[in-house]
């Protein structure tokens, strides 16, 4: 019988690689991660979370997304705070299930927060939209906070869609749905009853964020990192905002995907070229 896979990383280890890559004790960090490129982890996904949360020490807060995309027209189901699952990884999901972690309410773009200041960076999401100025990445951003790309690129950086909002970028409110400017988001209240509610300033599509790494690098802004050997980048939302704001101004399409099958980004383009100059 063939036994589990190797460990390859101890939680101790991983912590002093994420320290290593840059992660300070008291930091405010926005995780986007691939548990896979890892390899085998000493407690799997949960080994990863217990990892950075020694990195950070008691005075700092994880904050990873939790999405679950709950439109009628996508899910079978209503967002249900308490049991949906996180449908972007298996470390979101580790956090989602920690026993310390608080999730925001929000039916498309839930977070999950670890730290002493969960509750303040997680209310009332239900009232702003998904990743704009008063969300919880909005917070993050007053923070001061850190994003790790655990093994992933710009295509999973939720704060690139903050980044389209904070520079007013004019296709911000054209939604999936033709001639719409919200989508309906569908979910279960605390009497477990279904509610709608209507959801402005959709994050769109993320498959053309790539483009925008090496203009983040040449600024300075993307300090590509080792984390465990897996490739990984770390930037500081006190830089990179205004930079990527300021490089999207200049260039408002740049992060628009020329996919075929893409929902939106065509129909966010057709808008610009008939609203903007």
């Amino acid at each position: 019988m063939t036994g589990g896979p190797t460990i390859q990383w101890t939680v101790s280890a991983l912590t002093d690689a994420f320290c290593e890559a840059g992660i300070e004790a008291g930091d405010n960090l926005v995780l986007h991660s691939s548990y896979k490129c890892l390899g085998a982890v000493e407690g799997g996904p949960g080994g990863v979370v217990e990892a950075l949360l020694s990195a950070l020490g008691p005075a700092g807060n994880l904050m990873v997304p939790t999405f679950t995309y709950s439109l009628p027209m996508w899910s079978a189901e209503p967002f249900d705070l308490h049991n949906s699952k996180s449908r972007v990884g298996a470390i979101t999901e580790a956090v989602r299930l920690h026993p310390r972690a608080l999730r925001s309410f929000h039916p498309t773009h839930s977070v999950a927060v670890i730290g002493p200041d969960a509750e303040e960076i997680v209310r009332n999401h239900l009232h702003s939209t998904p990743i704009g100025l008063e969300s919880p990445f909005g917070r993050m951003v007053r923070r001061g906070a850190k994003i790790l790309m655990l093994g992933t690129h710009q295509d999973t950086n939720s704060s690139l869609h903050y980044c389209e909002v904070a520079a007013n970028l004019p296709y911000i409110r054209v939604a999936f749905r033709e001639g719409m400017d919200y989508e309906l988001a569908w979910f279960f209240n605390e009497n477990g009853q279904i509610e709608y509610a209507q959801v402005f300033e959709v994050p769109g599509c993320s498959r053309g964020f790539r483009v925008i790494e090496g203009p983040l690098r040449e600024r300075g802004v993307l300090r590509d990192v080792l984390v465990g050997g897996a490739p990984s980048q770390l930037l500081e939302m006190a830089r990179f905002v205004p930079v990527a704001v300021e490089i999207l101004s200049a260039e408002p399409s740049l992060l628009l995907c020329n996919t075929v099958q893409c929902q939106i980004c065509g129909k966010r383009r057709e808008f610009m070229k008939k609203n903007t100059g």
